[in-house]
């Protein structure tokens, strides 16, 4: 046997990597994911969607505060959140500038969402130009199950987050 019959391996027979996945394989993933969530609603609740709903929709207002405030001290113009409701329950709130022409809407419109009730004490939650607040504030949010409390201290301005 000579030297020159030596077989060398051929490259272009080398095996493809595989840099996807098959389709199959995406939809198991898929059902697995579906199975755990009916499995953690079945568990949780329905509540549990509505509870978030109403935390999320508590941090949105207490930063709607704190952008009221922001506005107020970068303008020198008091800004307020103006809570819209009927009954005792607040259905929607807006930031107002209140300007030497008059009061001028800042930002949207926004509404409460269904399964959660927030009351508040005041209709106008209002800063003057150094970013104190006029009044001392108290806003409840609730959810089907749980209850947030969004504060606002006086003096500072502070907005505060709390359930209980």
């Amino acid at each position: 046997m000579d030297t020159y019959s030596i077989r060398t391996p051929h490259l272009a027979c080398r095996e493809p990597l595989r840099r996807a996945m098959s389709l199959l394989e995406l939809a198991i993933v898929v059902a697995i994911l579906g199975l755990l969530t009916v499995a953690s609603v079945t568990r949780y609740g329905h509540n549990s969607l509505g509870n978030g709903g109403a935390e999320g929709f508590a941090r949105k207002l207490a930063l709607s505060l704190n952008h009221a405030r922001r506005s107020t001290i970068s303008t020198g113009d008091n800004h307020f959140l103006q809570m819209t409701g009927t009954g005792g329950s607040v259905t929607s709130y807006a930031l107002i500038r209140r300007a030497s022409g008059g009061d001028v809407q800042v930002d949207e419109t926004r509404t409460v969402p269904q399964n959660v009730t927030v009351t508040s004490a005041s209709t106008a939650l209002e800063y003057d130009f150094e970013g104190s607040a006029l009044s001392s504030y108290s806003i409840t949010v609730s959810g089907p199950d749980r209850n947030w409390s969004v504060t606002v201290v006086m003096l500072t301005g502070a907005v505060q987050v709390a359930e209980f």
